[in-house]
């Protein structure tokens, strides 16, 4: 740690934000607070903070009091329990798509504009009031303070860029901005084959204490340093977000940059929703900022099992998403952390709804199923799976001299086996798989 950092995180940081008048720094402190709480303390503080949410949501938007209405919801005070609050309707994308302003609290008209390209890549546009934009980034700084990334630590991001040409004057403001809070930018949309040792000079050059960074544009890059056999600067952590993290990916980035990696979970409409813990490397749920709920086809409560996310922004006052389903899945455990972290785990980030290959007899596959089957095979450079129609999948394959006839065969008779012969699998050989237009690399599509 450099002396930047704690003159930025005890001087520099708080005088700001008071000159600012953001209430960064107090969320801040009350969010990190609430670690040395016991389990029972933060549920009763998260039930307290839903009431409150809840009467806001009936008194101020439309939609939420025609909805509970119509479910024999008269009152906000009707809804007495957690289990009550179970029963809600879930809240989908199209449901805001189609009643926009019907969610738009009456009592904040100035919000902060969201937008999202979604995993179909239809925009998505939501709104958040000012104090929860804020609350939600000392969230952000409390995960990744307890990972070595936070408020002031010299951290190198390899991160998705601002689209289009910016401005001279305005990139000069961008570059100010990041050194202010002591960090570098490098453009993760930006990296190829053929440009990686710049990439990596950088980072040597810049000697961060943190790296953070979407997974696959670093996992390319630790591929690149373990087949180079490149030097690199080790960071005292790394930690990866914005897409699923596999162990394979997890292995390979550590041995690359001799440094741990940390995992953490998040989506545009709520920023960060859970971070890995040092000692476990468990995902610590921030469920004194949001209700996490996992549940089946049936809307039944699931623990220990993978199940459809559903989530509710305790400060949203602006927008609020009430048993909001962003389209993810994972699942949740009752046993607490060895660590002494005590919010609750999430087990696995089980990918996206979209990430499920469907087949005609109604069974399905799993994402994770590709990349733990595809990283035996040394002559597979990288892959995508594509489902656009129930009968039949594509596998795309970029591969290298080491990839033979034999390994195509045992790979059409392991997905055979899990789709019980149920699919046509088509394997397409091709040069390159592009990035989304966020910079992300996608397993598995699935369009049907």
């Amino acid at each position: 740690m450099d002396f930047y950092t704690p003159l930025f995180r005890h001087v520099i940081m708080p005088f700001y934000d008071k000159i600012k008048g953001k209430g960064l720094i107090p969320h801040l402190y009350e969010y990190q607070k609430h670690l040395s709480w016991s389990k029972e303390q933060l549920e009763a503080w998260q039930w307290q903070e839903l009431q409150k949410l809840l009467k806001h949501a009936y008194e101020n938007t439309s939609y939420y009091q025609k909805v509970w209405k119509s479910e024999g919801i008269n009152s906000y005070l009707d809804i007495k329990s957690i289990n009550d609050f179970y029963q809600l309707p879930i809240t989908t994308k199209s449901d805001i798509r189609n009643h926009y302003q019907e969610f738009v609290s009456k009592l904040h008209p100035n919000n902060v504009k969201k937008s999202t390209g979604g995993s179909t890549g239809q925009p998505f546009t939501f709104e958040l009031d000012l104090e929860s934009n804020t609350r939600r980034e000392a969230i952000m700084w409390r995960g990744y303070g307890w990972l070595g990334a936070g408020l002031g630590v010299k951290t190198l991001y390899l991160w998705g860029a601002d689209l289009g040409n910016p401005s001279q004057a305005k990139s000069l403001k961008n570059a100010l901005y990041h050194n202010f809070y002591h960090r570098k930018m490098l453009n993760s949309f930006a990296m190829n084959k053929d440009n990686m040792m710049e990439y990596i000079n950088d980072i040597n050059n810049y000697k961060a204490d943190a790296i953070v960074s979407y997974v696959n544009p670093l996992y390319e890059l630790s591929r690149y340093i373990l087949a180079n056999n490149c030097q690199v600067t080790s960071p005292n952590a790394i930690l990866t977000g914005a897409e699923q993290l596999h162990d394979f990916q997890r292995e390979v980035i550590e041995k690359a940059f001799n440094a741990s990696v940390y995992n953490t979970f998040g989506c545009r409409e709520f920023m960060l929703i859970a971070a890995e813990c040092q000692q476990e490397k468990s995902l610590h749920i921030n469920n004194d900022h949001l209700v996490i709920e996992v549940i089946d086809e049936n809307n039944n409560q699931l623990k220990g099992q993978s199940g459809d996310i559903i989530i509710t922004d305790l400060y949203n006052y602006g927008m609020p998403l009430i048993r909001y389903a962003n389209g993810d899945k994972a699942t949740i455990e009752h046993k607490a952390c060895a660590c002494s972290n005590p919010l609750p785990i999430i087990s696995s980030v089980d990918g996206r709804k979209l990430d499920i290959i469907k087949t005609t007899s109604g069974a399905t596959i799993p994402g994770e199923l590709f990349p733990h089957m595809l990283k035996e095979f040394v002559g597979i450079e990288r892959f995508q799976v594509i489902q656009k129609e129930l009968a039949s999948i594509t596998i795309k394959l970029v591969c290298n001299e080491q990839f033979s006839d034999e390994n195509e065969q045992n790979i059409l008779e392991e997905v055979n086996k899990y789709s019980k012969g149920s699919l046509i699998i088509n394997i397409e050989k091709v040069d390159d798989i592009p990035l989304t237009k966020t910079g992300k690399h996608k397993v598995t599509i699935c369009e049907v």
